[in-house]
């Protein structure tokens, strides 16, 4: 089927733009988006999924406040509309490629709703490809770009407004595509199957078993530069080599800078757990050694304000799973009371939390997005 993108001198492969290039189910192009107030008051998150070979687009967005959050989340069929990242209430737009885009949650039955502009500060960087096989299955071969910068517009919660303002903004948002694991309803066995997601493929062999992992991102801003890091380490606490589930990240300087980026070698963190829980409370130190041996040490603190994504769909909430067919169309949602210690530790998955990072005089923001998984020792978790 023909599409407007077509009509570009851009193809790369003997089809048309409404196929990829590979038949795997687990193909998938996504687009993610966090901001926060810097006061720490109110934060956003949204995240669209595009599956070609299972004809599913999918999307969520959602507010959080500190005692709650609203969650919003939609399916439709992808054909034939392949074009617009749009479902129901929920739309993404382009304003300036690599610069700015739109995104927003129009009116809905779920007592939220937004409409953002997202500036970059610093260039959007692409980092090295991501390639994982596992007993000789590939499964993962992502590549993506990240980048950091502010947003601006209004989010209204219950009826109340509130306005987003760049001078007191954080934002990041990163675009990915390639095959990658979690599409679909997970394999039985794996460490993110939930009982009500459905039935997984019969006939295949049951995931092996993971020890354990812990892994974090971090995506911070100062005025001089941006800051992109993936951490993982296995169940003995070390850290898992580049290329492998990833280790690693850059340096990048603002628009107008040509400065190219530099590569991050090495980073050290500390950080705090909720007590009895594989909830992380805050990252209390951050030390990023980068390649020319500059070592950079802040101490960071969490604002308190965190965006659960686990409602989003992420590792499956509540029946919904990334790329799962919903139908011709889908929209579910709700209010999430974040005070309840049990829902929390139900939540547990993709976390953004907010924080305020120093570094020398420097003060500068950032979100961090950890999670906890299986036996970790070195952090007294037991599977």
């Amino acid at each position: 089927m023909l599409t407007k993108l077509d009509e570009l001198m851009c193809h790369q492969t003997v089809a048309a733009f409404d196929c990829v290039v590979d038949s795997s189910r687990n193909w998938t192009e996504k687009i993610y988006f966090s901001a926060f107030d810097t006061s720490g008051k109110i934060a956003m998150n949204a995240g669209f999924g595009k599956y070609p070979n299972r004809n599913v687009m999918d999307g969520y967005g959602g507010v959080a406040l500190m005692d709650r959050q609203y969650t919003v989340r939609a399916s439709r069929e992808l054909q034939p509309d392949v074009n617009t990242v749009k479902i129901g209430p929920l739309s993404y737009e382009v304003v300036e490629p690599l610069k700015r885009v739109r995104i927003c949650l129009g009116e809905n039955d779920y007592g939220v709703s937004f409409d953002l502009v997202f500036e970059g500060r610093v260039p959007a960087l692409e980092e090295p490809a991501g390639f994982t096989r596992l007993r000789g299955k590939l499964v993962n071969h992502t590549i993506r770009f990240y980048q950091t910068g502010v947003a601006s517009g209004e989010i209204t919660v219950e009826g109340k407004t509130y306005e987003v303002k760049k001078n007191s903004s954080y934002a990041v948002r990163d675009h990915s595509w390639g095959i990658r694991a979690m599409a679909g309803v997970p394999p039985s066995g794996s460490w993110w199957f939930r009982e009500g997601m459905g039935l997984p493929e019969s006939g295949m062999p049951p995931s092996p078993p993971m020890p354990g992992l812990f892994a974090s991102l971090f995506n911070m801003q100062f005025k001089e530069y941006g800051i992109f890091y993936t951490y993982t380490e296995g169940s003995d606490g070390r850290p898992i080599p580049v290329g492998v589930a990833g280790v690693g990240g850059f340096l990048v300087y603002p628009f107008g800078d040509t400065r190219p980026p530099i590569r991050i070698a090495d980073g050290r963190f500390q950080f705090e757990f909720f007590p009895g829980t594989r909830r992380v409370k805050s990252v209390h130190q951050a030390v990023f050694i980068l390649e020319d041996g500059t070592k950079l040490e802040m101490s960071t603190k969490s604002l308190g304000i965190v965006f659960h994504a686990r409602a989003g769909g992420y590792f499956g909430f509540k029946g919904w799973w990334h790329g799962k067919w919903m139908g011709p169309y889908a929209i579910d949602g709700e209010r999430l009371d974040l005070t309840d210690e049990k829902l929390l530790d139900e939540l547990i998955g993709v976390n953004d939390i907010a924080h305020e990072c120093r570094c020398g005089n420097e003060v500068g923001y950032g979100i961090v997005e950890p999670i906890a998984l299986g036996n970790l020792p070195k952090y007294g978790l037991k599977a």
